[in-house]
């Protein structure tokens, strides 16, 4: 799953953490909060089906997805932007199935500001929210749109999709095209059985019964989507595909307030009166 590496040890009342690039995800049973991800068990797509789908570039390499929320703001993780010091280097690119060569008119805009969600916590990547204002405003065309917020969450075992260029195998490498991948809500007091310490109320969770279908490192921030709205942002989980360990995103219906009320403050300035 694209995330970053949030390493979580309970022993007694002694914890710890560490993170690492968010392209990468640990391959150790142990129940790690992993943020960065790829498709697992999809397929090749095409951006005109996910014209939100943006890739996030730092010096040019990807580093995470995100959706387009409006024509200068952008949603992604606050886990893949939570390391950064300045937004020297990162940039936007839309309008693109493959990440390394156009397929169409790509478009590319460099990153003015970073919004983070004011409560998230890197321990476990609660409330793994961020918007992302771009310096200019994308044009709409059949590959660049922006998508609508979910508002409420669908009931257990609804079918959903993730995509997103992550590795398509845990600890492989990522993916040149934009993959798809159907998966199933998982309802949280069923997930809590996969992680009973670090699932919270803003977390959704999505998977498969066996396991093989999940997002992967380099997916981070990437939309989960539902009836084409955005459900949730790829968040974080215990290696990829594996079976009894859904996929964990940041659940937009509970972080749909914020996502409104910050970038509607965003003053065009390159000031943010919101926080």
């Amino acid at each position: 799953m694209s995330r970053i590496l949030v390493v979580f040890l309970v022993l007694g009342a002694v914890c710890s953490s560490s993170l690492a690039d968010p392209l990468y995800r640990n391959s150790e049973d142990v129940q790690i909060p992993q943020l960065d991800g790829r498709i697992v068990g999809g397929q090749d797509t095409n951006i005109t089906h996910y014209p939100h789908q943006i890739s996030m570039r730092l010096r040019g390499n990807h580093r995470c997805g995100g959706s387009i929320y409006n024509a200068h703001t952008i949603i992604s993780a606050s886990h893949c932007v939570n390391t950064l010091t300045t937004v020297e280097n990162l940039t936007i690119v839309a309008g693109s199935s493959n990440i390394w060569f156009p397929t169409g008119p790509q478009q590319e805009l460099p990153v003015r500001e970073i919004i983070m969600h004011p409560k998230y916590r890197s321990l476990n990547n609660d409330y793994d929210a961020a918007i992302l204002i771009v310096d200019g405003e994308f044009v709409f065309n059949e590959a660049v749109q922006p998508i609508k917020l979910a508002k409420e969450r669908p009931e257990h075992d609804t079918p959903v999709i993730v995509t997103g260029w992550g590795t398509t195998s845990e600890g492989g490498v990522i993916s040149d095209v934009l993959q798809e991948v159907s998966v199933n809500v998982v309802e949280n007091t069923k997930c809590k059985s996969s992680y009973p310490i670090l699932l919270t109320g803003r977390m959704l969770c999505a998977g498969v019964t066996g396991g093989g279908k999940d997002a992967c490192q380099g997916d981070s921030g990437g939309p989960l989507i539902y009836n084409n709205e955005l459900l949730g942002i790829v968040s974080w989980g215990t290696g990829c595909a594996r079976e009894k360990y859904p996929g964990v995103y940041c659940s937009v219906p509970d972080v749909f307030d914020w996502i409104v009320e910050a970038s509607a403050a965003y003053d065009y300035v390159g000031k943010v009166d919101f926080l």
